[in-house]
């Protein structure tokens, strides 16, 4: 992003009016505890209220299709959430019917919005709404027809993930026994992605995988969603070198709370989930880290557990799952954000951590927003320029 224009985004992320929706957010700033987590500072929720909050991996929403479960992000404080609507083994039709009912909500509840650029996402926190992004989660619904991305970028898809954890006609997955790195067709993918203005989405890929969609695209890669093998050594984690590689390209890669890419207990701790954090931004710098947390349908507390193992047990027997990368539910997240209605935890322990408030911002939101204005553009965004060049600062070492 040009830094005048990444500043203008700033300012007006500073200025924004909280309303609408995020009420029920801010009334819930005198709990002091929630599901045994003790808030440690003072500030944190201001310091929440007052950041662009984007959770980057939202796949829940396509498992239960309970517009409920929206509202658990407003009730965090989230600005915007990547929604899942395609990926796996998800074929043009049913991933139609996910992108229906996303669209249904959006048009029906006016307290959310569709956003196709940084701007859109600047709006929504200044309007007080949840702003959604659509998220591809795997390329199967457009077969083998690569023109078909930019119909999908038309109807709204704005990151592009080319694989998840199997091979397929494009890319070698995570979980993979061989990795053969990208296809022909593959590099044909990302530089499909690349002209239709999609962000290529590297989670869920093998490393040869990976090092060769950033290697072929002319834009910033991501990992929506991905933590780091070099902490834990879990099949779906990524590694240093891939890590390292995403930051050199100008990309960001999000933490996720999924227990077993957290901690090798069944549930990680707070500690677990920011020394996870903190292993990233020493490795990539704080302007390449981001939040991707992965609530899905196997998370506890979704549905009955009774569903949960139906849902594991149906992702294992296609392949999707290894078992050795995703051990048996129930599904603890990191204590203290257990579900999404408490985002503001996880601010509260990066403060208490030493993060300033600068490095949560860039953390929840303010890379995804960069890297969203390279990729998406947005020729109606004002340039505000006030003199001070707020993406100058050099990264915060932690070390705990």
């Amino acid at each position: 992003m040009e830094r005048r224009k990444f500043i203008g985004l700033s300012a007006a992320a500073g200025t924004a009016i909280v309303s609408g929706p995020l009420l029920s957010f801010a009334n819930l700033a005198n709990k002091k505890a929630i599901k045994g987590y003790v808030p440690k500072t003072k500030n944190y929720m201001e310091v929440h209220k007052n950041s662009i909050v984007i959770d980057g991996a939202v796949p829940l929403l396509a498992s239960t299709f309970n517009p409920k479960h929206i509202d658990w992000w407003i009730q965090g404080g989230a600005t915007a959430i990547s929604v899942t609507v395609g990926g796996a083994n998800l074929g043009p039709d049913p991933t139609a019917k996910v992108i229906a009912w996303v669209a249904e909500q959006i048009q029906t509840r006016p307290e959310l919005m569709l956003c196709r650029t940084a701007n859109d996402i600047m709006t929504a926190k200044k309007e007080g709404k949840l702003g959604m992004f659509l998220h591809f989660q795997g390329p199967s619904a457009i077969g083998l027809d690569l023109d078909l991305v930019w119909f999908y970028k038309q109807v709204g898809v704005g990151v592009m993930q080319i694989a998840y954890n199997t091979r397929n006609p494009f890319a070698n997955g995570a979980t993979e026994r061989v990795d053969g790195g990208l296809s022909t067709l593959g590099i044909g993918l990302v530089k499909a992605c690349n002209s239709a203005k999609m962000i290529v989405d590297v989670s869920h890929t093998s490393k040869i995988s990976q090092l060769d969609a950033i290697e072929a695209s002319s834009e910033p890669v991501i990992i929506s969603h991905g933590n780091a093998y070099g902490k834990i050594d879990n099949k779906r984690n990524v590694s240093d070198e891939v890590l390292k590689a995403i930051a050199a390209n100008g990309g960001s890669a999000g933490v996720v709370g999924y227990p077993a890419f957290v901690s090798k207990n069944k549930q990680p701790s707070m500690d677990d989930m920011i020394g996870m954090i903190d292993y990233m931004v020493n490795l990539m710098g704080i302007d390449h880290v981001t939040c991707g947390l992965d609530y899905d349908g196997t998370t506890n507390g979704v549905m009955p557990a009774e569903k949960i193992q139906a849902q594991y047990d149906k992702l294992v027997s296609s392949g999707a799952w290894d078992p050795k990368a995703y051990p048996a539910p129930p599904y603890y997240y990191p204590v203290g954000i257990e579900l999404p209605n408490t985002l503001y935890h996880l601010t509260d322990a990066l403060l208490y951590r030493g993060y300033t408030k600068e490095d949560i911002g860039k953390i929840w939101g303010g890379n995804w927003l960069r890297v969203m204005d390279k990729v998406w553009g947005d020729p109606t965004a004002q340039l505000i320029d006030d003199g001070e060049d707020h993406n100058e600062s050099l990264p915060h070492v932690h070390e705990h």
